[in-house]
C-alpha cells in the first residue's frame, strides 16, 4: 500500500479578482424578493448537531463537544430492516437518515420513528428543514414532521447545497445556483466552466470549488454574488481529472482532498489560504475531506480502483510544511476522518464484500494507534457516521445504528 510521499511541491497558484468571471455572472435575475426564512451568515450547528457529512457548512469534522466511546462501543439502537443508509445528519436530537431506499427521521435516544418517506435521497439538514437532494431534483422538508415544503427541479445532478441570508445555494455538474429558501423559486445561476461542485462557508465568504478553480465569493442576500468580491485560485482540474472534494475551511486555512478520475494515479492533498498560495502532495486515488486540528491535518483516502478498494491509510501531516507525522492503514475503504475528544473514528466496507461486513475503527489523534476496531454490517464504501454528545451515529447496508 503506498505510503505517504515524503517529498512535498509546491503548486503555482493564479489568483485574480473578476478577470474572466463577469460574463459568467451577468445571467438575468428572477425572484430576487426577500425571503420570510433567514439563516444568517454566521450559522453554525449546535454543539450536539451534526448537519451533513462533513459536519457543517465549514466542513471541519471536528464535534466540539461530542464524548463518543473511547474503549469498545455498545449499541443504544439499531433499525436495520430500513435498508442502505449513505448519509447521516443528527439535529435537535433526531437522527435523520437517507439512501437509496428513502429517507427517515427517528429520536437520538430511543430510534422510535418520526416519519419516513419512500422516496431515495441525501440529508442535509439545516435550521429546522430537511433537504433531500436525488438526482436534479431538491426537495425542502419541515425536518419535525417530514412535510414537503416546495421542490425544485434543476437543469443536472444536484452535487452540494447550503441555506444563506433568505437564499438556497446549490450546484449541479459546474454551475452554482440561487433558490428562494421560502418557494425554491429560482433566484439566478452562474454558468462555469468547471464539472461538479462542492461548497463551504465560513468568515462571511461562499466556497465554491470546481474542477478547474477555487472560488471565494461575497454572499448577497436575494442576489447573486458581488462581482467585485471574487477571487479566484486555479485548480488545473482539467489538466490532472482531479475532482475536489468538500473544502475545510478553518481559521483562514483551507484543506481538501479529491478524487483521480483519470491518468493521475493518485489525488493530492492541497491547502490553500485566501492569498491563493498552496502546498500539495499526492495520497490516494480518492481523498476524502481532511479535517484540520489547529497546525495539522488528518486525512484519509483510499483506492477506488474496484478490485484494490480494500483498505485506507490515515495520516496527520503538519499544516505548514506537508511533513506526515504518522501514518496508519485500516483494512476498509473509509471515508473523512470524524474527530471528537481526541480521537479519530472512520470505517467501511468493499461495496461487494464477500463476507457481507465492514468495520468501524477509533485512533488517537496524537499517535494513529488503533483504540478499538468494531465489526459493523458493512457500507457500500466509507461508513456514514456523525458524532454527537456521548454517540456515534453510523449509517450500514442494512440501515442506522447509534453506539455509545
Amino acid at each position: 500500500m503506498p505510503s505517504i510521499c515524503r517529498r512535498a511541491f509546491l503548486g503555482a497558484v493564479t489568483t485574480g479578482g473578476i478577470a474572466g468571471c463577469a460574463d459568467r455572472l451577468a445571467t438575468d435575475e428572477h425572484d430576487t424578493s426577500p425571503a420570510d426564512r433567514h439563516v444568517p451568515l454566521s450559522y453554525e450547528p449546535g454543539a450536539d448537531e451534526w448537519i451533513r457529512s462533513t459536519r457543517s457548512f465549514a466542513n471541519d469534522l471536528v464535534a466540539p463537544a461530542a464524548t463518543p466511546p473511547h474503549e469498545g462501543p455498545t449499541e443504544r439502537w439499531a433499525r436495520r430492516e430500513r435498508g442502505r443508509v449513505d448519509h447521516v445528519a443528527v439535529a435537535d436530537g433526531v437522527v435523520f437518515a437517507g439512501g437509496p431506499d428513502g429517507v427517515e427521521a427517528r429520536g437520538l435516544e430511543d430510534g422510535a420513528r418520526l416519519w419516513s418517506e419512500d422516496r431515495p435521497g441525501d440529508v442535509v439538514v439545516i435550521d429546522g428543514r430537511c433537504y433531500t437532494q436525488l438526482e436534479e431534483t431538491l426537495i425542502a422538508r419541515d425536518a419535525s414532521t417530514g412535510e414537503e415544503e416546495w421542490r425544485h427541479e434543476l437543469p443536472d445532478r444536484s452535487r452540494d447545497l447550503v441555506e444563506i441570508d433568505g437564499t438556497v445555494y446549490c450546484t449541479t455538474d459546474g454551475d452554482l445556483h440561487g433558490l428562494h429558501a421560502d418557494t425554491g423559486d429560482h433566484r439566478w445561476t452562474i454558468d462555469s466552466d468547471g464539472v461538479r461542485g462542492t461548497l463551504a462557508v465560513a468568515n462571511n465568504r461562499l466556497h465554491w470549488v470546481t474542477w478547474e478553480a477555487y472560488h471565494i465569493l461575497s454572499p448577497n442576500g436575494p442576489h447573486r454574488p458581488a462581482e467585485r468580491k471574487i477571487k479566484t485560485i486555479s485548480l488545473d482540474g482539467f489538466e490532472s481529472w482531479i475532482s475536489p472534494s468538500r473544502p475545510a475551511v478553518v481559521d483562514g486555512t483551507i484543506a481538501l482532498g479529491g478524487e483521480s478520475e483519470g491518468p493521475d494515479p493518485k489525488a493530492p492533498i492541497r491547502t490553500l489560504s485566501t492569498r491563493g498560495t498552496v502546498w500539495q502532495r499526492p495520497f490516494e486515488p480518492s481523498v476524502s475531506t481532511p479535517a484540520i486540528l489547529e497546525d495539522r491535518l488528518l486525512v484519509s483516502g483510499y483506492d477506488n480502483n474496484w478490485s484494490e478498494l480494500d483498505e485506507s491509510p490515515v495520516g496527520l501531516i503538519d499544516l505548514e510544511t506537508g511533513d506526515h507525522v504518522w501514518e496508519e492503514t485500516v483494512p476498509e475503504p473509509a471515508g473523512p476522518p470524524a474527530v471528537a475528544d481526541g480521537l479519530c473514528y472512520l470505517g467501511g466496507s468493499h461495496p461487494e464484500s464477500a463476507r457481507g461486513t465492514g468495520r468501524l475503527f477509533a485512533l488517537e489523534v496524537e499517535t494513529g494507534a488503533v483504540r478499538w476496531e468494531l465489526e459493523t454490517a458493512g457500507a457500500f464504501g466509507p461508513h456514514p457516521l456523525a458524532l454527537v454528545e456521548d454517540a456515534i451515529v453510523l449509517g450500514t447496508r442494512e440501515g442506522v445504528v447509534v453506539l455509545e
